[in-house]
């Protein structure tokens, strides 16, 4: 009997069965000469059907006897080459003679694998090569079996190869080999196949074939025609029967072009190459070649002379003996402009950072033909610099050259220089340098006017130095000087940062109103300095009439403000502060109206009530005119009876004439009105005809506690300096001020249609300002809700000088 390995065999016992189930007591199989049994089935103690069975090791559990077949079976599976040999079936029966029957096993082992190996014993599978057109091809394929299995080489289904030989390890070999390759073999399957026995199925392995092939051939399909220098052109080459598809160079003389892209159909390979033409490409040789890479002689080439009309080629370069990276500041730097054209250019001309350059000894600029020199170079010069030239085709520039200056190191702008620093608080220092080269060295110190400190504590990072600083006494505060050093020298003058206490901000200044409507007013001020540290400004809106607060804005950035939505035809009072983390700083007051709204024109006029403060202010005012009246009257009188002679009268002095409003003694001057002037100060000294100035000759009228002193006449020959005051209110309310001479007091007086310009307001109504000037002796008029204006008194008369009205900013 014949088996395949790792397949199954049954070992018929053709032997007698008797029908009854108790006529077997045992069933016996052996192997070879051994006298141990390899399977047993014991039916001694009852029926064969529930007899117990038992294998040895070698057969363990592939080995089953199966008593339902007829005749019954020793059924074994998979089946192994050493199950190979004779086998013998003993049957003891219980009233019979004992029963054998004999079979001889033979196990066929089929080839397991075919192997194929290329030429030098590398195992090879699926698509080898690739191969190269005309190539010599040698395979050999490897299997091995028992018996010894047939090796067979086929393309296709045709049979390339039956010859075989043994190895002395009984390895069957057979070796194919195809003297030359060809086109035909691209692609195409060899199959080796292995077969020793018709009951199973041969093994094979088959390898796929890639072979290189040269490209059929190549051309250019754009039309010849001349080309325009600077105007881009695309031109196509085809190539085709190359595998791999065909690699196509374009070449412009000895020069490869590049910008070439490429489409691949199949064998097919279509280039096109993208170029713009220069001069010298004039009458250049322009081909297409195609060839594949694996091969040495496989190009094939297609190409015709070009024709070119172009623009000037130019080329910038440094002067012949100048090291570009040994350029630093002070050095002297030439350029030459070389030029090809056809024709000869018209003019030559120079940029820099894409501006034109124009001679100028004075900076150290020389442009003479195709040459710039840069005399004595400053890192300012610096970028990137490139030639022009034009002829009648147009007008061409050169490729940029970017000329690179070393220089020592120099404090970048634009840094922080002062921190308002409390003691012991740290801040972080930033300072920033610009040099070339950027490798540097930094240096630190503190000056603190007493002594120069070195710091040694910081960090570097390129051109970038950064310390943490802390005050700690008052002698921490000073300047901090920043420098480095590079290759070329040391940083000429250092970098500062002022390190001062950190306080509140100042105010702010030079406020000013920009532009009013009927609904809008915008403010702008001067930042004042911040106290070291951010600060913020505020803008607080007064409407004066209601004495309500209207608005309050802010402004992280500048003192800038735009109030919208106010009512028209308003004052109001505008404060404006800036603030930091130490605190407020003093506030800015101005004032300012809204445009009143347009006009109606009715039939019938109606007039406009007068409010109560309204009419206190005239009152004021009618009051003043009043007074300054008199005084003028009594200065005239006293002055035309001063020239008829001491014979002609008694000189009466009207000047001190006290005004109903001072002589009454029933107010006190808590009780007063603050509209009403409490004081006249009269202070007049005559000699030789003339008015005399002088420390002795300036005296007050007002007692320094809010009420006025007695009167006393005064003799004078010219006219005096009138004061009038009120005392400073016990609630901190202080006036304007105003002062001239008794004769312009009524001029003092005058309403005026402009705005009042007020410091300040508060709850209290008070507001607070700061004259331009006092006279002399200090004497002033301090009138509530009034404008300051100054009067110069002229040696010869008395001329009114009223001072232009002038915006108040005032520190509160």
């Amino acid at each position: 009997m014949t088996a395949v390995e790792d397949r199954s065999i049954s070992l018929p016992c053709n032997v007698s069965f008797p029908a009854g189930d108790y006529a077997i007591s045992l069933v016996l199989w052996f192997r070879g000469d051994s006298g141990v049994p390899i399977y047993s089935l014991d039916a001694r103690n009852g029926s064969i059907y529930k007899a117990f069975h038992f294998t040895d090791d070698i057969l363990g559990t592939r080995a089953y006897f199966d008593l339902t077949s007829r005749p019954p079976l020793l059924k074994i599976a998979p089946v192994k080459k050493k199950d190979e040999g004779e086998y013998e079936c003993r049957v003891d029966y219980r009233r019979a003679r004992t029963e054998k029957w004999r079979a001889h096993v033979r196990v066929i082992v089929p080839p397991k694998n075919a192997v194929i190996k290329d030429a030098q014993g590398k195992r090879v599978e699926g698509i080898i090569g690739p191969f190269n057109d005309g190539d010599m091809l040698a395979l050999s394929c490897e299997a091995e079996g028992d018996p010894i299995p047939n090796v067979t080489w086929w393309r296709d289904s045709t049979l390339l190869d039956g010859d075989y030989s043994v190895t002395p390890g009984g390895i069957v070999r057979n070796e194919l080999l195809i003297k030359r390759l060809h086109r035909d073999h691209l692609m195409s399957v060899l199959t080796c196949q292995a077969s020793n026995t018709n009951l199973s199925v041969p093994v094979f392995r088959s390898v796929t074939l890639d072979i290189n092939l040269k490209p059929l051939e190549v051309r250019i399909s754009t039309v010849n025609r001349p080309l325009l220098a600077g105007q881009q052109v695309e031109l196509v080459c085809q190539s085709s029967g190359s595998r791999p598809p065909a690699r196509i160079l374009w070449w412009k003389g000895s020069e490869k072009m590049s910008n070439i892209s490429y489409t691949r159909n199949d064998n097919v390979t279509i280039s096109k190459l993208t170029f713009t033409p220069t001069i010298q490409d004039h009458e250049i040789y322009l081909s297409c070649k195609a060839d594949n890479p694996v091969f040495s002689n496989s190009a094939l080439e297609d190409g015709w002379i070009i024709t070119v009309y172009h623009l000037p080629m130019l080329r910038l370069s440094l002067g012949a003996n100048i090291q570009h990276d040994s350029i630093r500041e002070g050095s002297d730097v030439y350029f030459d402009c070389n030029i090809q054209a056809n024709p000869w250019v018209s003019e030559v001309g120079w940029r820099f950072e894409g501006k034109t350059l124009f001679s100028d000894t004075k900076t150290g600029i020389i442009i003479s033909n195709q040459t710039l020199v840069l005399q004595k170079v400053t890192r300012e010069r610096r970028g990137r610099y490139q030639c022009v030239a034009a002829n009648v085709v147009g007008e061409a520039e050169s490729e940029e050259i970017i000329l690179r200056v070393h220089y020592a190191p120099v404090c970048k702008s634009g840094q922080k220089t002062v921190f308002g620093v409390d003691r012991l608080e740290s801040v972080n220092i930033r300072c920033e340098t610009l040099a070339d080269p950027s490798d540097l060295t930094f240096y630190w110190s503190l000056n603190n006017t007493f002594e120069r400190i070195e710091l040694h504590s910081f960090i570097t990072n390129g051109t970038v130095s950064k310390i943490t600083y802390r005050p700690r006494t008052r002698y921490g505060y000073g300047v901090l000087n920043c420098w480095a050093r590079n290759e070329i020298g040391i940083q000429k003058e250092p970098c500062h940062f002022s390190i001062i206490p950190a306080g509140r901000p100042e105010p702010v200044k030079k406020c000013e109103v920009l532009n009013n409507t009927m609904t809008t007013i915008e403010i702008e001020c001067e930042a004042g300095y911040n106290g070291g540290l951010k600060q913020d400004f505020h803008l607080d809106v007064f409407n004066y009439p209601l004495e309500t607060l209207e608005a309050n804005l802010t402004n992280n950035n500048t003192p800038s403000f735009t109030v919208n939505n106010l009512p028209p035809g308003t004052t109001f009072i505008f404060a404006i502060y800036s603030l930091n983390s130490k605190g407020k700083s003093h506030s800015v007051a101005l004032t300012a109206s809204t445009l009143p709204t347009p006009e109606k024109r009715t039939a019938k006029i109606e007039r406009p009530g007068i409010s109560p403060v309204l009419g206190i202010l005239i009152g004021i005012v009618g009051a003043l005119v009043l007074l300054a009246i008199l005084t003028v009257a009594i200065m005239r009188y006293k002055h035309h009876e001063e020239n008829k002679g001491p014979g002609e009268q008694d000189i009466v002095n009207k000047h001190h004439t006290p005004f109903q409003k001072d002589i009454d003694e029933g107010l006190d001057s808590d009780t007063r009105e603050p509209d009403v002037i409490p004081a006249l100060a009269v202070d007049s000294q005559e000699k030789n005809g003339g008015i005399e100035t002088g420390s002795d000759s300036c005296q007050s009228a007002h007692n320094g506690k809010g009420r006025p002193r007695d009167f006393t006449v005064l003799q004078s020959k010219s006219f005096g300096t009138t004061s009038v005051s009120v005392p400073e209110d016990t609630q901190g309310m202080s006036y304007s001020e105003v002062s001239g001479t008794a004769s312009q007091v009524s001029d003092a007086v005058k309403p005026t249609n402009s705005p009042i310009d007020f410091g300040f307001y508060n709850k209290a109504r008070s507001l607070v300002f700061q004259p331009d000037q006092e006279d002399e002796c200090n004497i002033t008029v301090e009138t509530p809700l009034m404008e300051p204006m100054s009067y110069m008194p002229e040696r010869h008369g008395v001329n009114s000088v009223i001072n232009q009205r002038n915006k108040v900013s005032t520190s509160v």
